[in-house]
């Protein structure tokens, strides 16, 4: 028959005369920002690239910090209600957000069965950030219920699946679909649109470097000294939990924890070195496409050693394209990374073939030209 609802009354947390913590088991639900997000503005946004967009934008370090000095300027202490536009000489930040970090380590939540609905009123109720109180909670949860992506796709689960304990047992609703899942979330498609959108990105990238040299040229020398350092100093091998947009699929051991190459520690150089992969990968579909083109499969040494010996770069670079371009796009104080995404997938790509070239082949290289009559290919 027919599944019965839960009863409300089941929902939410769990009252016992032991207080908070109540029974100790703990139940939560992960989602997108889009559908844990409580701040009136933000949840007028239509999609979900742009509730990321506008989180990021009074959330992210670099906002933070431009708050923080808007209210030293204008004479504000750090709680004198700091959290509007007007507040802040126009420098917004999300006052649930602020609550969140500003509570510390009180954010701990009694025991309960928390849907999304439940993870929201309560998170309201305090005037902390659901989506944010609730990835802090993972550490502490009994159960957690989250879609595949979580679990199998690298770019998310090294932020969620890292952090839950060994033995922990884990079930997969609808198994059938875990194939499909996994050939989606370890490959990187690139369109002949997305190549052109690359395009476009990197001037961007560059018109704002520029401007940042001109106004601000502190902040690129920092980044500099940063990446002479190292991955680790500079963090790149654990984001910042509210810069989760960027995430690669290499795996975290795999990432070479050391100083990123100095032909790519500029960021005028770095951008005329992605400039070149991008029109390698250009002409490579021109060839395929051609009158003597056709599909073609290739492996990660193969495909490297033809991308070495035609543009003349270098092959450890091309390890740390990725890294560098997340350090970019945070050095320039990116809040929309979803305006980057055909090039962080073309530094992802770039990175992958890199560092999993040697021994036997990992994964293949296809190539088709436009319009594949391949069934259930899709254009390149």
């Amino acid at each position: 028959g027919p599944k019965k609802s839960q009863p409300q009354n089941q929902l939410g947390p769990i009252s016992h005369n032991n207080g908070a913590g109540g029974s100790g088991v703990l139940a939560l639900c992960l989602s997108s920002r889009r559908n844990m997000c409580v701040h009136e503005r933000v949840m007028r946004e239509s999609d979900r690239e742009a509730v990321d967009a506008a989180c990021r934008s009074m959330t992210a370090p670099w906002a933070l910090e431009r708050a923080r000095k808007a209210r030293h300027n204008s004479g504000q202490g750090e709680g004198d209600g700091g959290n509007t536009a007007s507040n802040n000489g126009n420098i917004e930040t999300c006052p649930y957000f602020d609550g969140f970090q500003s509570a510390g380590e009180a954010t701990s939540m009694p025991s309960g069965v928390y849907n999304l609905d439940e993870l929201k009123k309560w998170g309201k109720s305090k005037s902390w950030c659901p989506y944010y109180l609730t990835r802090q909670a993972i550490n502490h949860a009994s159960v957690l219920v989250f879609n595949y992506q979580y679990m199998l796709d690298p770019k998310v689960a090294k932020m969620v699946s890292k952090e839950l304990e060994s033995e922990s047992i884990i079930v997969f609703d609808e198994a059938h679909n875990i194939d499909s899942v996994c050939i989606e979330a370890l490959s990187v498609t690139i369109h002949e649109r997305h190549l052109e959108q690359a395009t476009r990105s990197l001037g961007r990238l560059s018109s704002e470097v520029s401007r940042i040299k001109a106004s601000d040229a502190t902040r690129l020398q920092a980044e500099y000294q940063n990446l002479v350092n190292g991955l680790v100093d500079q963090g790149l091998l654990d984001a910042p939990p509210n810069e989760v947009g960027l995430a690669s699929n290499i795996l975290g051991t795999d990432i070479l924890n050391e100083a990123v190459p100095g032909n790519i520690r500029r960021a005028e150089h770095f951008i005329a070195f992605m400039k070149k992969i991008v029109e390698h990968l250009k002409a490579r579909l021109r060839t395929v496409a051609g009158p003597r083109g056709g599909v073609i499969s290739e492996t990660p040494l193969a495909f490297l050693h033809r991308m070495i010996t035609t543009t003349s770069l270098e092959a450890k670079p091309l390890k740390f394209a990725y890294s560098r371009l997340s350090s970019l796009l945070r050095t320039l104080q990116v809040p929309n990374l979803d305006d980057y995404n055909a090039l962080t997938d073309v530094a992802d790509f770039a990175s992958l073939v890199s560092t999993y070239s040697e021994g036997s082949p990992k994964f293949a290289i296809i190539l088709e030209p436009n319009g594949s009559s391949i069934p259930g290919a899709s254009d390149p």
